[in-house]
């Protein structure tokens, strides 16, 4: 009785290795194909042709468009007088296009001499005083000017201005009133008025001479006492 032996399978190296052969030659061919193709050299130059634009003659351009569209000659029929070319007519000459020439008149000569400059002056002089009088009838009452008050309301204005003078009563709160800086250097001057009395409180400026760095110290509020002829800036009308 035959014993049941396992069977081993021989190994294959050809297989592999013509699996390899043919995945090396398609990796070949593929490159073949992806090669520019080589240019094909030649013993004969490059040849290069140019063409010279020829500007169509006067004349050719002068021929009305009713010519160029005259119906063609019909063809004679077959003969020997149908070989012959045509006479061709002549061609005229291109005319030249006459230049208009223009004269220029010449210069006229100054028949005025060149004014001097204190001529010069003068006329200007003259050209401003009439700008002024004509600005002047146009606006008589132009500038600066103190407003009318008649007795009336300089009476009316003192009463008012001393009511404001008086006193405060105990309860009311303190009045103020900006008069002018009699030393004229742009000082911030104050009236108060209060229940106990009156006293003036004064801003100094950066035009005091007085040496204070206001930017080192700040402005700081000076207490005097208030003359009686201090009052407040006069109101003027601008025409």
């Amino acid at each position: 009785m035959a014993s049941a032996q396992p069977t081993f399978q021989q190994p294959r190296p050809f297989a592999g290795i013509g699996v390899s052969l043919a995945v090396h030659a398609l990796l070949i061919g593929l490159w073949q194909l992806s090669r520019p193709l080589p240019v094909q050299e030649t013993s004969e130059a490059p040849r290069v042709q140019f063409l010279r634009l020829v500007p169509t003659p006067a004349a050719e351009r002068a021929v009305p468009a009713a010519a160029a569209r005259a119906p063609a000659i019909p063809r004679a029929s077959a003969g020997p007088a149908a070989r012959q070319p045509a006479a061709r007519e002549p061609v005229a000459a291109p005319v030249e296009s006459a230049t208009e020439v223009i004269a220029l008149p010449a210069p006229q000569a100054a028949e005025t001499p060149a004014q001097s400059a204190a001529d010069l002056l003068r006329s200007a002089r003259a050209a401003v005083g009439d700008i002024d009088r004509t600005l002047r009838k146009e606006n008589p009452r132009r500038g600066i000017e103190a407003p009318i008050e008649t007795a009336q309301m300089k009476l009316e204005r003192g009463i008012a201005q001393a009511a404001e003078m008086a006193p405060n009563k105990w309860y009311q709160a303190p009045k103020t009133q900006e008069i002018l800086d009699p030393g004229g250097y742009g000082r911030r001057r104050y009236r108060v008025i209060t229940a106990s009395g009156t006293y003036c409180v004064t801003y100094e400026s950066n035009h005091a001479p007085d040496g204070i760095d206001t930017m080192r110290n700040g402005i700081k509020p000076k207490m005097t006492n208030c003359d009686e002829d201090e009052g407040p800036a006069t109101k003027q009308k601008w025409n």
